[in-house]
């Protein structure tokens, strides 16, 4: 008997924590069908080539193209699978990704000086995984020595005219897909515009497919590319007939500053009694804040029915 009531009281406990394990550790995916089906499908984890930091791709060696695993996290979500709440209500998402991107860090670190074969460069755990997925490095390095050993030297000027091709083939799509890329707009967030792009800027998209590029980018490549582009400092919209010299002649709001007067002692700073405010103009009220004004007079507000009598 005490055998059996002992058996018993294991076995609930054992199969609980399992379950809390399982779903603790389980991951939310978007993910195309074909990827699924495939059976040579895999996760690899390399460094992100813009920040250096553990990142999360997807290989699919039947289509030969490499997935990065974008996660979107909100705080304050979750997810019901079943019977069971998943407390992290994160999504992972892959999205497309070019495996030159991956490669150029290591290219730029170890390539400027030597030529070295593809195959020494992508030797290390991981990056041995894409070598399949990189036919050549033409793009962003020269081929020296023998065709078939494939060994190649980092190229700025090449890598310079490659990403800036990138970039613009980026923003054409953009436009394209009607991407809302104006202000208030993130590389984050793809938000389709009701405004019709022919009256965009075209340096509008192409800073924000540069921002897009640049997330995969070191940050002396960014500067280098962006003197490229010549963007200009403050970029203003061009939208309709609204012209950049109309917004110009808008006069400013103007403020009085009053600067205080500074007595530095030896233990700190010791200010004048001078007051300092900012001289606003009042705006006068219109005749529907001026109705609603007449009819608040003489009520109370809400708070003040809860105040101590």
């Amino acid at each position: 008997m005490t055998t059996r009531s002992k058996r018993k009281s294991e076995t609930p406990v054992a199969t609980v924590a399992a379950a809390k394990k399982r779903i603790e550790n389980s991951w939310t995916m978007f993910v195309k069908d074909s990827l699924l089906v495939n059976s040579n499908f895999s996760i690899i984890t390399l460094p992100h080539p813009g920040t250096g930091k553990p990142a999360k791709y997807c290989l699919d060696d039947e289509n030969n193209k490499i997935y990065e695993i974008v996660t979107f996290d909100e705080p304050h979500r979750s997810w019901f699978v079943g019977e069971t709440v998943k407390s992290d209500g994160s999504v992972q998402m892959v999205t497309l990704v070019n495996p030159l991107f991956l490669v150029l860090p290591r290219l730029k670190e170890q390539c400027v000086n030597r030529a070295i074969p593809l195959e020494d460069l992508l030797s290390e755990k991981g990056y041995d995984k894409i070598l399949d997925f990189v036919p050549n490095l033409d793009n962003i390095g020269d081929l020296k020595g023998p065709a078939d050993m494939k060994a190649y030297k980092y190229n700025e000027e090449k890598t310079l005219t490659w990403l800036e091709d990138r970039v613009r083939r980026t923003a054409k799509v953009l436009r394209q897909k009607n991407i809302h890329v104006t202000s208030g707009a993130t590389s984050a967030t793809f938000v389709t515009s009701n405004i019709k792009n022919d009256n965009i800027d075209e340096e509008f998209y192409l800073k924000y497919a540069f921002g897009m590029v640049s997330e995969y980018l070191q940050d002396d490549i960014i500067e280098l590319l962006e003197k490229r582009f010549d963007f200009k400092p403050d970029l203003i919209e061009t939208i309709g007939n609204k012209r950049k010299s109309e917004i110009e002649n808008i006069e400013p709001s103007k403020r009085i500053k009053c600067e205080p007067d500074v007595d530095v002692k030896q233990n700190g700073f010791d200010f004048s009694d001078k007051s300092f405010s900012e001289v606003k103009k009042e705006k006068p009220l219109t005749a529907k804040e001026k109705a609603r004004q007449k009819a608040a007079s003489g009520t109370k507000t809400i708070s003040s029915f809860f105040t101590k009598k």
